[in-house]
Formats: structure tokens, C-alpha cells, sequence
């Protein structure tokens, strides 16, 4: 009973994040491709893994697909913040180091995995926060916080199994459901602060012209 009830508190909290990160995603892709990008493949893992699988190999995907999402989310959010405040330089450092993380996970230990990967959070969220800090955007300091939870509280594990790592960030349930919460917070606040940011920086230019 506990255990179908765990499943089911799961598969609830993956729904939500689901919904909330495609929704994010739809209405950010017009004016916001990278972030869009980042909420529809956090959203589309989140929908993978409504379902347990009893499959080592489907497990393993969920698993693969479930980091990738939370890599990438925050730091495609990170991404538009600093282009939107014209630091081109390093939205492109944050977008290399992020992609090259994803290459590299398969060819570098576990130890090094659960460094990169918090370093990676980490840049995410101060370059979120000192652009959102600057501009007096709260909305988006919040959600660079709370889509960057996953990372920061990446475990340090022993294995060298790529699987085993990216299993989840933590592994008590009811943290894994106030994580997938937080993330959807940071869905529904990082696509307000990037809207109100993004009005800010027009009005500016046309006081400018």
C-alpha cells in the first residue's frame, strides 16, 4: 500500500512538472527560444517519468532523460537573461559548458560528473542572479533558484556507473516531490520574469532612440 502510494505521489508530482514546464515552454517560444528549449526537455522528461518502469533499460532512459532536463533548464533560463542584458560572452561560455557537460558524462568518473554538474548549477545561478538582481526582477531571481535545487543537491556517490549518478538527486521521496514542485515554480516564474525582463530592456531602447 505504501509503496503504491509513493508511486503514486510521484507520478502526481512528474504531471505537474510536465504540464507546467510544456506550458512554460509554449508561451516562452516566441520571444524566448533557448529557455523554451530548455522547459519543453525538462517537461518532456518530467512525462517520461509519470510511469514506473519494472524495464533496467526504460529506467535507465527516464533516468538519463530526467538529468538532461535539469541541466539544461536552468541554464538555457540563465542563457536569455544575460543575452536580453547584452553579456554575449558569457551566455555562450554557460551554453558551451553546458552542452559539453552532456557530452561528457559517459567518459568522465562519477566523482568529476557530481562536481561538473554542481559547478554547472552553480554558474546557472549567479549569472540568474546577478543579472535578475540588478534589473529588481525578484520573479526571476526565484526561479533560477528553484529550477537549480536539482543540481545543488547532487549527491556525491562512489560508483562510476552514469546511470546510478543521475538516478536522482536525492533519494528521499518526499524531497524528489518538493524538488519536482520547486521546479515547477521555477517554470511558471522564470517564464514571468523573462516576459517582464524583456519589456523592461524595449522600454529602455526606445527611451534610448
Amino acid at each position: 500500500m505504501a509503496s503504491c502510494v509513493t508511486e503514486l505521489m510521484t507520478s502526481c508530482s512528474n504531471i505537474m512538472l510536465s504540464v507546467t514546464a510544456l506550458r512554460c515552454s509554449y508561451r516562452l517560444f516566441k520571444d524566448h527560444r533557448a529557455p523554451s528549449v530548455g522547459l519543453f526537455l525538462l517537461g518532456l522528461s518530467a512525462a517520461l517519468c509519470i510511469f514506473p518502469s519494472s524495464s533496467s533499460y526504460f529506467a535507465s532512459i527516464q533516468r538519463e532523460a530526467e538529468w538532461a532536463g535539469e541541466v539544461l533548464a536552468p541554464a538555457l533560463v540563465s542563457f536569455d537573461f544575460l543575452w536580453l542584458s547584452e553579456d554575449r560572452h558569457t551566455a555562450h561560455i554557460l551554453l558551451c559548458g553546458s552542452c559539453l557537460l552532456l557530452g561528457l558524462c559517459d567518459w568522465i568518473s562519477a566523482d568529476a560528473l557530481t562536481l561538473m554538474t554542481r559547478c554547472l548549477g552553480l554558474s546557472s545561478l549567479s549569472c540568474c542572479l546577478t543579472v535578475c538582481l540588478f534589473a529588481s526582477n525578484a520573479l526571476g531571481a526565484v526561479g533560477g533558484v528553484a529550477l537549480s535545487l536539482p543540481l545543488l543537491l547532487a549527491p556525491s556517490i562512489e560508483t562510476n556507473s552514469f546511470a546510478t549518478h543521475i538516478s536522482t538527486a536525492v533519494t528521499d521521496c518526499p524531497t524528489k516531490w518538493l524538488l519536482k514542485g520547486s521546479m515547477s515554480l521555477g517554470c511558471w516564474a522564470s517564464t514571468q520574469a523573462l516576459g517582464k525582463f524583456l519589456l523592461d530592456v524595449t522600454d529602455k531602447g526606445h527611451i534610448g532612440i
